[in-house]
């Protein structure tokens, strides 16, 4: 989905001792996860009395990571075909591979939605201050251009939003701290932010028409692990209770037809497209 989802540059990643003790596991996960995932941390360490630790980025950033450390068990990603390219990659083991939630793009704003944003139209409107993630390297920023592309009609309501964008963010977590710190007065982000922050944020459903896909959580034991046997019981863990619960309680959807009863209709899962160049960020 992201053009240019591995041209970025390697960063370096630092791990603990503790980190590498044979029981312990590194999980390089996507920021749209890092809520529910720190509480499935805690409650793994409460069974199994091991450390998870989580390190958080947007995709590229994570991949670029492994690659040059090689270290790490787990890669959990928002969309199928990032998980292709790991896999392309010879990064992720094919048959560790598992589905666990899925997310739908939405509208979020700020807790009593005090511009009255009411639906895609009204990001346009001249005094809107509006982020969505960078479609280069975030999952959501893709998405959020497609839908800009295919659901404003003409081309000046097009280029009227993309004047309201005042910035990009470079994961899933910080594009939420802009309309957390009010920043911004919204973002398209995914319906489950509400939940993240009950008391700041609410969620404004796209029409069923402007939904073009939806995201799926997908993890995946790296082929650099040194505790594969671990790792796959954390895989088990995560697909079973207390940890769908977790998920759950932040409203992500335990399968797909959850989700398309919340839309209205079936959506494709992840998939591929082209961002034009006007929307990169500058």
């Amino acid at each position: 989905m992201l053009s240019r989802l591995f041209g970025i540059s390697i960063l370096i990643v630092t791990f603990s001792s503790n980190c590498l003790a044979s029981q312990n596991l590194m999980i390089f996960c996507g920021a749209a996860f890092k809520r529910p995932m720190e509480e499935v941390a805690v409650q793994w360490k409460k069974k199994t009395g091991t450390e998870i630790f989580l390190n958080y980025a947007s995709v590229p950033a994570l991949f670029s990571q492994i690659l040059f450390s090689k270290k790490g068990d787990l890669l959990i990603v928002p969309s199928p075909d990032l998980m292709e390219k790991a896999l392309t990659r010879k990064v992720v083991t094919r048959d560790s591979i598992k589905d666990f939630a899925y997310f739908v793009p939405a509208i979020n704003v700020l807790k009593g939605n005090p511009k009255r944003i009411m639906g895609l139209g009204d990001l346009g409107r001249g005094e809107m201050r509006v982020a969505i993630g960078n479609p280069e390297i975030v999952f959501i920023g893709a998405l959020a251009v497609e839908i800009f592309e295919k659901c404003l009609v003409t081309q000046e309501e097009r280029n009227q939003l993309r004047k309201n964008i005042v910035t990009y963010a470079e994961d899933f977590s910080k594009l939420a701290m802009f309309l957390i710190l009010n920043q911004v007065d919204a973002i398209i982000g995914f319906h489950y932010l509400s939940e993240w922050y009950p008391d700041k944020v609410e969620t404004v459903k796209l029409r069923v028409t402007q939904v073009q896909r939806i995201g799926s959580a997908q993890v995946g034991i790296l082929n650099y692990s040194s505790n594969k046997q671990q790792a796959l019981t954390f895989i088990n863990f995560l697909l079973a209770e207390p940890s769908r619960s977790v998920f759950k309680n932040y409203h992500y959807f335990g399968t797909a037809e959850e989700a398309f009863k919340f839309i209205g209709a079936r959506k494709p899962i992840g998939g591929e497209y082209t961002i034009h160049p006007d929307w990169l960020k500058k």
